[in-house]
């Protein structure tokens, strides 16, 4: 009887959890449409995934109505039946080169005309040397991408260089700047930068006057409020120099310091000559500040090199993989894409071009894996959330838009996999 009993309650546990098992499995098509609730997010676990369902997003029906929206072509031959799930490897940082353009050559890292690959050359000697200084312990992988991103001109040659999610662009990065374009930016860990900069420590007290810092430590610096408010850190490896611009009253501030020199960097940029450019910042409601405090530009040194670098400022950026060259389906439905999201944001008059924190951007980039998945999305909101989503048809735009984008949830069955902390909402990323 204890044996039968036993026997029988065996199988009602395995009834049950096989039915859990199809009931939230994200890739079996028959649970796309039905109405599943939110998953509920354990407070005590920063790394849980705030999940939603398609069916959660007024989104279309699958399949919807071809008047609704555009459809790819039906040639295009797409993987629905590989789950999506951890179909991506983990990574800690996203590293994209501006280079204005929407393709590239099959492999970037055999172009030698290009950024790319002297600094995946340098990414991966670097990696092995913290692998090995690691006691070989493997680390996360960091991804490098071109990007559509246009390049600001800063009167140097070079690339610029967006570095996620630590928010910061680089300036004029040469081939023979990388190794030190390594240690600079990608050695340290993610979240270095804004510790730094808003530490409260013996070695760098830093202090808010009416917009202005002021820095009490062993720094050599000149704070001038009203002009430039200036704060150098010094670490073992680097020289960070950020310079501030305020709007209060003049007044001086001189603080002694030992190792660091510090000097103002002049920030200049060229924005996009567009119609839609200049619409959109005529006419935008901005909820974020457009302070000029808050735009700040560092100089940085590493070996031999000192970058000039600057905060990314955009609420988020949508990353499409349009990657033609490597494979026709992202370059296809990559376009037809772009221009749904593009029409979703202006509606919200959120399109932009990283001029203020409400912007979303929207580029498209490199080979990112998963081709037979398309369309491939990343989305990259400014607190430091990467959601990476396959299977991405134009009628999922406006969901994607509605409740990733603006309110960093995570549509299950679209989901590939995200930055490592991407939901670690404890952690600063941010200068």
């Amino acid at each position: 009887m204890v044996i039968i009993t036993a026997a029988i309650a065996l199988s009602a546990v395995k009834d049950l959890f096989s039915s859990n098992s199809n009931n939230n499995n994200p890739n079996n098509p028959n649970t796309l449409n039905t109405n599943v609730a939110e998953t509920p997010i354990k407070k005590d676990d920063p790394n849980a995934v705030p999940y939603v369902s398609v069916s959660d997003c007024n989104a279309c029906p699958a399949p919807c109505a071809d008047q609704d929206h555009p459809h790819y072509p039906s040639y295009l031959k797409m993987d629905h039946e590989t789950p999506l799930l951890n179909s991506m490897k983990t990574y800690t940082r996203h590293v994209l080169i501006s280079t204005g353009q929407d393709d590239w050559a099959a492999h970037i890292d055999d172009d030698k005309d290009s950024l790319a690959p002297y600094l995946q050359k340098a990414i991966t000697e670097g990696q092995e040397r913290l692998k090995e200084a690691n006691g070989g312990q493997d680390l996360p992988r960091i991804v490098l991408t071109n990007s559509s991103r246009p390049s600001e001109s800063w009167g140097e040659p070079g690339w610029q260089v967006v570095i996620l999610p630590d928010q910061i662009v680089v300036n004029n990065v040469t081939a023979e700047k990388c190794d030190d374009f390594f240690e600079a930016f990608l050695k340290p860990s993610v979240g270095y930068f804004a510790d730094h900069s808003q530490s409260n420590s013996s070695d760098l007290a830093v202090e808010k006057d009416q917009g202005a810092r002021r820095i009490s430590s062993n720094c050599n610096a000149t704070v001038q409020k009203g002009a430039m408010s200036i704060t150098a850190i010094q670490s073992s490896t680097q020289t960070i120099v950020t310079t501030t611009t305020t709007t209060s009253a003049s007044s001086t501030t001189t603080a002694t310091a030992n190792t660091a020199t510090v000097s103002a960097a002049n920030e200049s940029s060229q924005k996009p000559d567009s119609h839609d450019h200049h619409r959109h910042h005529q006419n935008h409601q901005h909820n974020g500040s457009f302070d000029d405090t808050i735009d700040q530009t560092r100089k940085v040194t590493a070996g031999k090199t000192t970058f000039i670098a600057h905060r990314w400022k955009p609420k988020a950026a949508i990353m499409i993989c349009s990657h033609r060259k490597r494979d026709k389906r992202c370059g296809v439905t990559a376009a037809i894409l772009k221009k749904e999201f593009i029409q979703i944001l202006r509606s919200k008059d959120l399109f932009g071009y990283g001029d203020c924190e409400d912007d979303v951007e929207i580029w498209l980039i490199s080979h990112i894996g998963g081709h037979k998945f398309a369309g491939n999305v990343i989305v990259h909101r400014s607190e430091g959330m990467a959601v990476w989503y396959g299977r991405v048809d134009p009628c999922h735009a406006q969901a994607i838009v509605d409740v990733t984008v603006e309110k960093g949830q995570v549509i299950q069955e679209l989901h590939r996999g995200s930055m490592l902390g991407s939901f670690d909402h404890s952690r600063k990323i941010a200068w």
